[in-house]
């Protein structure tokens, strides 16, 4: 019962675990996730920048004017934008710089100086760095667009615009479109990373510890493996993605984790905790009330079958606190013992009448079968043919042979089954007496049996055969008056049984009288008997006379 009560609230212990460390993982990548967000809000904004800038650089580079009015023009974009644009300038077709504009401190223009336009046909984006330490050292996203100049003949040259990729914290805190930066419950951290493969830091007065060298190359893996454009990276620390932005340029970004995040171990632990604490009270208040319910009342209930095969008496203590099933199944063994119970009684009544009755019968046909005897021997004395009356002699010892086994059974508790051990033993006796030889003390008889039970059908059978063999080995084994022995051997053998009877006489084929008794009516009955007993005959006359036989043990 607890058992089965156990098992069943595995389903709901492994659904509850299962939420939990689902609650876990999701808690696990969510700064992942913002940093990926991050980067396409970062995306946009970049991309809001470059098409606008290189939307003023193809307008005005497409008018058609000349060098100093294209200067004059980049001048008027700088400042109706607001000062945004680091660098712009004007370059002939070798790229040298006819005329430019920079914001002071940027960095720009050396960016510019130390990059040389390449000849190009369209529009040219390209993430560039600036190697100088001053403050306004960083990354930066360079756009080039050709222009045609007015001139006798007309000539080519490029339009040149700078975008700072690289902010101070000032900056990013405050300016419309790097509002991820200015939230101080999700603190961001974005590094570009260069051609070289070093990191950038979008934040140029940060100073931001880059993240590790492997969780670097593991995002670039994954972004080289993965169909999208930002893969994320959850850690134990924090989350972090990598993505490219306008420009061609690679960006990572990483996500500190919240104070709900940093305890989403704790809280799972704390959950799955919380649920096997409720299910284990619940399943001891289940138990318990299983208990007074149900197991305590069946206890009671096997007690009392117990007591009533023991006893021979059935008390359910039948409660009204029990279920109405169990009354119900009280009162019907109630009422199916007290049948039983007198039906018992009947039985045992009619198996002892029975048994009287067996006994009864063995007694009569125990008293029918010495009348029979007496009866052969007295008509044996008015015979005066010595061979008839050996005939009637035989007649009445395997008549007394049957008078025995009947009178042994009435003496045995059981009517079913004979005591081997004792049948034998007095059956040869008795064989032994009738002959006469008893007083002499001239033959001796050996009987050794094993301590085991035979069923009327085969003792029967059995029991003519040693009389026959007894009886032949006293007449005709030792004349003249010699001493010797008759040994008789019944031993079990695993499921046969081996039957043995010999003397040391003087052997079957020795005396005439025992040559003739081969063709006689007494080897007729014992190969009879035998096949009766379904046993292997053997007889060997060396050395006196041996009858062996083997034949299976029924069942009783």
């Amino acid at each position: 019962m607890r058992l089965l009560i156990c098992l069943s609230a595995i389903p709901v212990v492994a659904i509850g675990s299962v939420l939990a460390v689902h609650n876990y993982n999701e808690l696990m990548v969510g700064s992942a996730q913002r940093a990926a967000t991050a980067i396409t809000r970062l995306d946009l904004q970049f991309r809001h920048d470059t098409d606008r800038l290189r939307s003023a650089l193809e307008t005005i580079g497409g008018m058609g004017l000349t060098p100093e009015q294209i200067g004059h023009a980049l001048k008027l974009a700088e400042t109706m934008s607001g000062q945004r644009y680091c660098y712009l300038g004007v370059l002939n077709a070798d790229g040298t710089v006819i005329q430019s504009i920079s914001t002071p401190g940027s960095g720009c223009q050396k960016v510019e100086e130390e990059e040389t336009s390449p000849s190009f046909q369209g529009i040219l984006l390209e993430a560039v760095q600036s190697n100088s330490t001053s403050e306004g050292s960083g990354s930066f996203l360079k756009i080039t667009v050709p222009a045609v100049f007015l001139s006798i003949p007309e000539t080519h040259g490029y339009l040149v615009g700078i975008l700072q990729l690289s902010r101070k914290a000032a900056y990013l805190s405050n300016s419309i479109g790097w509002q991820a930066f200015s939230d101080e419950n999700n603190p961001l951290k974005a590094w570009l990373i260069n051609q070289d493969g070093s990191l950038s830091s979008v934040c140029t007065d940060c100073r931001w510890e880059p993240p590790p060298g492997f969780i670097v190359g593991a995002l670039q893996r994954r972004l080289e493996a993965s169909a999208g454009s930002v893969v994320s990276l959850p850690t134990p620390e924090g989350g972090y993605a990598l993505g490219a932005i306008a420009g061609g340029a690679d960006i990572l970004v990483s996500a500190q984790r919240t104070a709900r995040e940093s305890g989403a171990l704790r809280t799972m632990i704390l959950e799955i905790s919380g649920l096997v604490l409720l299910l284990g009270a619940g399943l001891v208040g289940v138990t318990l009330a299983a208990n007074i319910v149900l197991v305590w009342p069946l206890r009671r209930l096997t007690y009392s079958v117990q007591k009533w095969q023991i006893e021979g008496v059935f008390d359910t203590r039948i409660t009204r606190s029990m279920p109405l099933e169990l009354q119900r199944l009280g009162q019907a063994f109630t009422r199916a013992t007290r049948r039983l119970s007198r039906h018992e009684a009947r039985l045992k009544k009619a198996m002892a009448h029975q048994e009287l009755l067996m006994r009864e019968i063995h007694h009569r046909v125990k008293n029918n079968l010495q009348i029979v005897a007496s009866l052969l021997n007295l008509q044996a004395s008015r015979i005066s043919n010595p061979d008839v009356r050996a005939e009637f002699a035989l007649a009445r010892d395997r008549v007394r042979a049957l008078a025995t086994l009947h009178r042994t059974l009435y003496a045995e508790d059981r009517l079913d089954s004979l005591n081997m051990a004792s049948f034998l033993k007095e059956l040869c006796d008795q064989t032994l007496h009738i002959a006469g030889e008893e007083s002499a003390a001239r033959i001796t008889l050996d009987v050794v049996a094993d301590d085991f039970s035979m069923n009327p059908d085969q003792a029967v059978p059995l029991a003519l055969i040693v009389t026959e063999i007894v009886t032949n080995s006293i007449k005709y084994a030792f004349p003249d008056g010699r001493h010797g022995t008759i040994a008789v051997r019944l031993t079990l053998q695993g499921p046969n049984v081996m039957l043995s009877v010999s003397d040391d006489g003087i052997g079957c084929l020795i005396d005439p009288a025992s040559a003739a008794d081969q063709h006689g009516i007494g080897l007729k009955l014992i190969r009879g008997f035998a096949r009766q007993l379904n046993a292997e005959f053997e007889k060997n006359c060396e050395h006196g006379t041996r009858y062996n036989f083997i034949f299976p043990l029924d069942d009783h």
